[in-house]
């Protein structure tokens, strides 16, 4: 814009220049519609200017490693009138890994409905934020320029692929029981009488007994006295042991639910030390806990959660997993 500003500048010196130095009328009508040329360029594009919104947008919220995911801006104008030219600058952040991507651009004569579209890479894990700011909208000269509303903050996660641990097994001793099956709602004979409550499954009320008392008796299983499973890793290393860690846990955790295991997540923050808790009942409460973790930072050094003592958990014993992204001699993990 501001080449353009000179250039303008040096037409307009120029045609007053032959105004003083001619006395024809010709540069006389040169000067004035040099002159006024900005004017009606910007009444002209003011229409589209004012009508334009850019609407930010990506292919997928949630992406596993290594696939396909692209940014999108899409400019949409309410009069149908194409812009002469927008400017814009991207900014990429990942929170795990750091890193940071910025870079200015424009659309030159942008059409309504017009899309813009930038490929991520997606080696790594993380939580991935992209945002527009200095949005602009120039007239067809190129002359001014009005500001444009940004688009809200995108947010990508990058999830990591799950690496099954094969056949989960806890240590003899343990006192673990079978998980029960899905939909049951007793364990066999075990449970207990109790009234019904709002919320209670129909499975669980105990026909005989509601017929005798003449009100709803439910049949509640006892509790899981089994320890419970704590997963353990540190949020530190290199990007690719990193990534290794995320893999490992997501099919811990996913092999956990499939036996209706409850179970946490713990890690520390790498920098300040605070714990980090996740506890995990169900798929969406991974999501919850796998969003937290790859909104907190990696680098290369930090604090081990394997420093501190896992406390005991509020229902009784936990067993503690530690998993590490470091390669293994002789293929274990």
């Amino acid at each position: 814009m501001l080449r353009r500003r000179l250039l303008y500048v040096l037409a307009l010196f120029l045609a007053y220049l032959g105004q003083v130095l001619d006395v024809g009328y010709l540069f006389h009508f040169i000067f004035f519609a040099v002159l006024c040329f900005p004017v009606l360029g910007l009444l002209v594009s003011l229409p589209a200017m004012l009508g334009s919104r850019a609407v930010l947008g990506v292919s997928a919220p949630c992406i596993q490693r290594r696939s396909a995911a692209t940014w999108t801006l899409s400019l949409h104008n309410r009069f149908h009138l194409p812009v002469a030219r927008v400017s814009y600058r991207l900014r990429v952040v990942n929170r795990l890994t750091g890193e940071i991507h910025s870079a200015r651009t424009s659309l030159r004569r942008a059409r309504p409905e017009e899309d813009r579209s930038w490929t991520l890479e997606t080696d790594h894990c993380g939580l991935v934020e992209c945002t527009v700011d200095r949005l602009w909208a120039c007239d067809c000269l190129g002359l001014f320029a009005l500001p444009l509303r940004k688009p809200p903050v995108m947010i990508l996660m990058i999830v990591p692929q799950p690496e099954l641990p094969g056949l989960v097994e806890l240590p003899e001793g343990t006192g673990i029981s079978a998980p029960a099956a899905k939909g049951r709602a007793v364990f066999g004979e075990n449970y207990e009488l109790r009234p019904y409550r709002e919320g209670d499954s129909l499975r669980m009320i105990h026909w005989k007994m509601t017929a005798k008392r003449d009100e709803l008796v439910t049949r509640e299983p006892p509790e899981d006295t089994r320890p419970l499973p704590v997963l353990t890793f540190d949020h530190f290393g290199l990007l690719a042991e990193v990534d290794r860690t995320l893999d490992r846990l997501a099919g811990w955790s996913m092999a956990l639910l499939e036996q209706e295991r409850v179970h946490e997540v713990r890690w520390l923050h790498p920098e300040t030390g605070a714990v980090r808790i996740c506890r995990v009942t169900a798929e969406r409460d991974w999501e919850a806990c796998l969003a937290a973790v790859l909104s907190d930072p990696a680098p290369m050094r930090g604090k081990s959660i394997l420093e501190q003592a896992i406390a005991q958990g509020p229902g009784g014993p936990v067993y503690q997993i530690h998993i590490s992204g470091k390669e293994v001699p002789n293929g274990e993990t």
